[in-house]
C-alpha cells in the first residue's frame, strides 16, 4: 500500500547555496547533492534539528559499515540487506577504528557522498514510505494499539493544529498569533510533506499531556516526553549541508564502549519489536537508535485524506535513560550534587533569554581534572577532527524546547536557539596558553561586570528608592547582556589562531568598557529628584552620582 516515500518525495525544506532561495527535495537528494544546499529551512529549529539527525542516523548506518569506496569495513559481517549481523569483534575493533577514521577523512576531502549511501537508502525503501500498512516510517500500525495492548479502549487522538507547533492549539486553549487561519478547519490541515516534518519533530518533543499507555499498569519508569525535549541541543554548522552533515558525522565514537556496536536505525525493525525494545526498557547502545528515538507509538489512517482535518492517534512509550547517557553526543550537562542521584550526569537544556556564549566554559571544557563538567561528545569529537578541518569558521548552534512550566503536561511552548561562529582552529587551541582559556575568561570576566559590578550599581539605586523588588535589576541586568551579545559573538568569530592574544583581549574590552559604561549612563540620565536627594547610609549621603562615580571608579580598575 505504500505511499508518499521519503527518497522519492520532496518533503525537506532547504535553502539553495547560489540562489539562497527555499525549495523542497526528498532525502536521496539531500545525499546527491548536500553540498549545494546552505542549511535546512523548516517550519522551526526545533523541527530542523529532528531532520537533521534523521539524515545523521542514515549516515551513521553506512559509514559504520561501509567505507568511502563502498567496501565493507574490517571486520564487518553483513547479511544481504547491508545489515551488519553482530557487534564488531574485540581483536578487530583497532584496524575498524582505523578504517573508520580514514572513511570520514576520505568524506571530508571528496565533499560528496558516494554512491553506497544511494545503495543503502534503495535497498531499504520499502521502509521509508511515510504510508504504509506494513512499515509506515516512525510509526506503528493499527494492531500495535488496539484491543488488550493499551490501559484504555482508544489511544489519545492529536489533532493536526496541536501537531503542528507553529500553532500548537489544543481543544481547550486558542492560539491567539496563528500562521493559519481558522475558516473551514484550515488550522487543522496538514499536507502530506507538512505532516511528515511534524511527525518527525513530534516523536523528539512530545509533552505529556495525554493519557494512554501499554499495558494496564504503570511504568516503572517515567513516561517519554520526547528524548531532545530534555536536551540542551548542541551541533556543528558549516559552510553548506554537506559540510554541517560531516562536522556531526561522529566516526569513530570517542566513548570507545560504543565502538563497533551494531547500528539500529528504527526502519530496520518492526514497528512490534520497537515497542517490545521500549518496554523492555532497553537503551541505545548506538547513534542511529537514539538518533531515531521515538516518544510515542503513533497510528495515521493510510487512507486518510490530506485535505482534510489532520489528526493521529498515540500511546506514551517509556522514556530512554538520561544518567550518564554519554552515547549522546549533542547536548549540555549538569550533575546532581545531592539526592539518590548524587554526582550523576543528566542533559542540561538551555535556559530562555541566555545567550550562548554564557555556556562556553561548560561547551568547551573537556578535561577530565574537571569530574564536575562535561562537555557535549560532539565537540570532544570536533577536538580529533582539528588536522583535517584546520582553518574553517564554523558555528556551533543551540536548540531547545521551552515548555509551559507544569510537570504533570510539560507542554511545549517556545523553541530556544542560538549559534556563536567561531573558527575551528580557535575552537580546538585548548592549551593552557591557548584560545579556549582566554575567551572562557573574558566569559566570566563578562558575568562578573554584568551580573556583580552593574547589578551591584543598580541595587545601590533600588536602596535609593527603598525598592526591595528584584524585578528592576533582572531587567537591567538582561538588557546589558543583550547590548553585550551581538558585540561579543562578532569579537569571538573575528578571532583568528594566529592573533596577538593581548591586543585582540584589549581590543575587545574597549568595546565591552564603553557598552558598560554607556548603560550606567542611560540610567544616570533617567534619575529623578530622589534619586539625587538619596538616603544617609553609614554617616554618608548616597546618590545616584555617588554611586555612579563607584560604578565607573570599579570599572575602570576591572576593565
Amino acid at each position: 500500500m505504500g505511499k508518499y516515500n521519503l527518497l522519492n518525495e520532496a518533503w525537506i525544506p532547504v535553502i539553495e547555496g547560489h540562489t539562497m532561495e527555499n525549495k523542497k527535495i526528498s532525502l536521496i537528494e539531500i545525499f546527491e547533492n548536500a553540498e549545494k544546499f546552505k542549511d535546512l529551512a523548516g517550519d522551526t529549529k526545533t523541527q530542523d534539528f529532528a531532520i537533521i539527525r534523521l539524515m545523521l542516523a542514515v549516515l551513521q548506518t553506512v559509514f559504520s559499515r561501509f567505507d568511502y569506496e563502498g567496501n565493507p569495513h574490517p571486520g564487518i559481517d553483513l547479511n544481504e540487506k547491508f545489515r551488519q549481523v553482530e557487534d564488531i569483534d574485540e581483536d578487530d575493533v583497532e584496524e575498524y577504528t582505523e578504517s573508520l577514521e580514514r572513511t570520514w577523512k576520505k568524506l571530508w576531502e571528496s565533499k560528496n557522498f558516494p554512491a553506497i549511501v544511494r545503495e543503502y537508502l534503495r535497498i531499504w525503501e520499502d521502509r521509508f514510505y511515510f504510508l504504509d500498512d506494513k512499515y509506515p516510517f516512525y510509526q506503528v500500525r493499527k494492531e500495535d494499539i488496539e484491543g488488550e495492548n493499551i490501559n484504555k479502549e482508544n489511544p489519545s487522538s492529536v489533532s493536526g493544529k496541536n501537531i503542528n507547533r507553529m500553532i500548537s492549539e489544543s481543544g481547550n486553549k486558542v492560539a491567539l498569533f496563528s500562521p493559519k487561519y481558522d475558516k473551514g478547519k484550515n488550522k487543522e490541515i496538514l499536507k502530506e510533506d507538512e505532516a511528515l516534518r511534524w511527525l518527525l519533530t513530534f516523536q523528539s518533543y512530545s509533552g505529556l499531556s495525554d493519557k494512554v499507555i501499554f499495558g494496564k499498569e504503570k511504568y516503572k519508569i517515567p513516561n517519554s516526553k520526547g528524548w531532545l525535549f530534555d536536551i540542551g541541543g548542541i551541533y556543528l554548522s558549516g559552510n553548506n549541508l554537506y559540510d554541517t552533515l560531516l562536522l556531526n558525522l561522529i566516526l569513530p565514537n570517542p566513548n570507545e564502549e560504543y565502538i563497533g556496536k551494531v547500528e539500529r536505525p528504527c526502519w530496520e525493525f518492526d514497528s512490534s519489536e520497537i515497542i517490545s525494545n521500549y518496554l523492555s526498557y532497553r537503551n541505545p547502545d548506538n547513534l542511529s537508535e537514539l538518533y531515531t528515538n521515538w516518544s510515542r507509538a503513533i497510528f495515521i489512517d493510510g487512507e486518510r485524506d490530506f485535505n482534510d482535518a489532520f489528526n493521529f492517534e498515540i500511546v506514551k512509550i517509556p522514556e530512554i535513560n538520561h544518567l550518564d547517557a554519554f552515547l549522546e553526543p549533542m547536548t549540555l550537562w549538569r550533575i546532581d550534587s545531592n539526592g539518590p542521584e548524587k554526582d550523576k550526569f543528566k542533559p542540561r537544556k538551555h535556559n530562555s533569554g541566555e545567550a550562548l556564549w554564557i555556556s562556553f566554559g561548560i561547551i568547551t571544557n573537556i578535561s577530565e581534572d574537571n569530574k564536575e563538567v562535561k562537555g557535549p561528545g560532539i565537540i570532544e569529537f570536533n577536538y580529533k577532527l582539528k588536522k583535517e578541518v584546520g582553518d574553517y569558521n564554523l558555528n556551533i548552534k543551540s536548540v531547545s524546547m521551552k515548555d509551559d512550566g507544569n510537570a504533570t503536561s510539560w507542554v511545549p511552548v517556545d523553541e530556544i536557539y542560538d549559534s556563536l561562529a567561531i573558527n575551528e582552529e580557535v575552537l580546538t587551541d585548548d592549551n593552557k596558553e591557548g584560545w579556549i582559556p582566554i575567551i572562557d575568561s573574558e566569559v566570566n570576566l563578562a558575568k562578573k561586570v554584568v551580573g556583580g559590578i552593574y547589578g551591584y550599581f543598580i541595587s545601590d539605586l533600588m536602596t535609593i528608592r527603598n525598592d526591595k523588588s528584584k524585578v528592576f535589576k533582572n531587567q537591567k541586568v538582561e538588557e546589558l547582556y543583550y547590548k553585550l551579545n551581538e558585540p561579543f559573538k562578532d569579537w569571538i568569530a573575528s578571532i583568528k589562531k594566529e592573533d596577538e592574544k593581548n591586543n585582540k583581549v584589549r581590543e575587545w574590552r574597549i568595546t565591552f568598557k564603553s557598552l558598560a559604561q554607556r548603560e550606567a549612563r542611560e540610567v544616570l540620565s533617567q534619575a529623578n529628584t530622589r534619586d539625587y536627594r538619596g538616603i544617609e547610609k553609614d554617616g554618608k549621603i548616597m546618590n545616584i552620582a555617588t554611586i555612579y562615580n563607584k560604578y565607573i571608579n570599579i570599572l575602570n580598575k576591572t576593565l
